[in-house]
């Protein structure tokens, strides 16, 4: 699944942390039709947005935010309310106690 940052950056101590959740978000979508997404700065009026491209490269599904910490709010929420999460953590924990013993 390919992602792409449009007229956006990521700084700071946190930038790793939001590119890893902007991959596992655009990660949801590697099972259908879905190309490529795209995050950042798109629309006209200052506005960010989550665009998925798909294989066609069509727009068939945007969503709009009014700053850049809303739009990564929300990938964050996405991410921590599928499954995708707990099954990760379960298997972090897993190795843990495994390498431990």
């Amino acid at each position: 699944m390919k992602i792409s940052l449009c007229n956006m950056r990521l700084t700071g101590i946190d930038k790793e942390y939001y590119l890893n959740q902007l991959k596992e978000f655009a990660e949801l979508f590697s099972d259908s039709k879905i190309n490529s997404v795209q995050f950042g700065k798109q629309d006209i009026r200052g506005g960010f947005s989550i665009t998925l491209v798909d294989k066609k490269h069509c727009v068939p599904e945007q969503k709009f935010f009014t700053n850049k910490w809303e739009m990564l709010g929300y990938i964050v929420g996405f991410n921590n309310a599928t499954d995708n999460g707990l099954q990760r953590w379960s298997r972090f924990f897993k190795e843990v106690v495994e390498n431990a013993m």
